[in-house]
């Protein structure tokens, strides 16, 4: 697939700011006061802010953005209809969330709020992961790894923006690390496991699948021979090979890896493991670990194999 800018910083702003919504209401859920109110409401607006900048992006990859709030009249039957709607509830039950926290209301009322956006935050995530599970035509994103990924990815990057503002405003720093640590462990196993599965084609859609040559009738004692594209139909570029054809390099594909790594993993975990208060060490280990994910989330698009390539002299996606 062709990646596309706009929806590869949707996914990683959103998925950061979903995170970190998610991390400050389950802190503030906490029975020990984790957090002063000032981490807990500054939290709130930069998250917020991550998924609204990601939201208003994502927007400038549609053909015709002015129809953008058709996405909402598809609940029933589409992911993406589903993420807008729950997106918009969570925009909404942030705000009232940090105006609670600023206001100093009751502690019922405010843990309740809190829950909401938690919960919102999480199923977002889920519904974002699964506009892409959900693709019959692409192998490569449709598997169970696609949806624990974007989970945790997501809190993973959150964890990390949660670490650096429990360092700016004296939260318990301790806890937070230990908790991005483990979150980090686990986002860069099923990462791994990602791209172990993606790398198994055995049952990859074949181009004799494609056409049907495996399933169809054959004379007595002969063999089906290896199918071959002889001409695509056209002499020209289309839609389909513009947004479809993208191929990239094995040896690009595993420099980018080893970046996404680098800098979406092992810089920032040697951070918290060096135990550094420094905030200006823990923001340029929150902004790498968001260059990796970047990478990360690049190669996600990159890698994807659309079977419509069958038609157009792929022998396998």
């Amino acid at each position: 697939m062709k990646p596309s800018l706009s929806i590869i910083f949707f996914t990683v702003s959103s998925g950061a700011g979903l995170g970190l919504l998610a991390l400050v209401s389950l802190a503030d859920l906490c029975p020990v006061d984790l957090l002063p109110k000032s981490a807990l409401a500054a939290g709130v607006v930069l998250g917020l802010s991550l998924v609204v900048a990601g939201l208003a992006v994502s927007v400038l990859h549609l053909a015709k953005p002015s129809n953008a709030w058709r996405a909402l009249s598809r609940f029933r039957t589409s992911w993406l209809s589903r993420e807008a709607v729950f997106a918009a509830a969570l925009v909404a039950m942030a705000s009232i969330y940090g105006w609670v926290v600023l206001a100093g209301s009751p502690a019922a009322l405010r843990l309740f709020v809190a829950a909401a956006v938690c919960l919102l935050a999480w199923i977002v995530m889920i519904c974002t992961a699964m506009i892409y599970a959900s693709l019959k035509p692409i192998r490569q994103w449709r598997t169970r790894w696609t949806p624990v990924n974007y989970f945790l990815l997501g809190h993973w990057s959150g964890a990390l923006l949660l670490l650096l503002l429990a360092s700016a405003y004296s939260g318990d720093e301790s806890a937070f690390a230990w908790l991005a640590l483990g979150i980090g462990i686990a986002a860069l196993f099923t990462k791994l496991g990602y791209w172990r599965a993606i790398a198994d084609d055995s049952s990859a859609p074949t181009i004799e699948r494609a056409i049907g040559v495996r399933e169809g009738a054959r004379p007595p004692g002969m063999t089906i021979a290896r199918a071959r594209l002889f001409d695509a139909g056209h002499s020209h570029h289309t839609f389909l090979t513009d947004e479809f054809g993208f191929s990239l390099a094995r040896r690009h594909a595993l420099a980018l890896r080893i970046a996404a790594v680098v800098l979406g993993f092992v810089l920032p975990g040697t951070w918290i493991i060096s135990g550094a208060t420094d905030g200006r060490l823990g923001l340029c280990a929150a902004l790498l670990g968001m260059m990796g994910l970047l990478a990360e989330r690049w190669l996600f698009f990159a890698e994807a194999r659309h079977t419509v390539r069958l038609y157009h002299g792929d022998a396998k996606a």
